[in-house]
């Protein structure tokens, strides 16, 4: 449990030092960066690896956890080491820790 409370006040710490420093979360803390059009496309920044690509379901490793996209006709359009494109129906986005 203490690993929990630890990894909690580090996300915690770390968002106070990006707000007193005016910079975004998603460069001091490796946040990912969701962008989603409607129900067909997404677009995912600061990911750090594809874990399962069906279909139905992409699961993609973040800093702070995994993503779990779920939806019918799911296709990584393109990816590089920052970014990604899904397209097909999203249904639904689950955040994992």
């Amino acid at each position: 449990m203490r690993e929990k409370n630890s990894a909690s006040s580090e996300k915690k710490f770390h968002g106070m030092v990006a707000d007193m420093a005016g910079m975004p979360k998603d460069v001091i803390m490796g946040a990912p960066i969701l962008t989603i059009i409607g129900q067909m496309e997404l677009l995912v920044e600061n990911y750090r690896g594809i874990l399962e690509y069906t279909e139905l379901l992409i699961r993609i490793q973040t800093r702070i956890g995994q993503i779990r996209i779920i939806g019918k006709n799911l296709m990584i359009e393109y990816y590089t080491n920052d970014e990604m494109k899904i397209t097909g129906k999203v249904t639904e986005i689950k955040y994992v820790n």
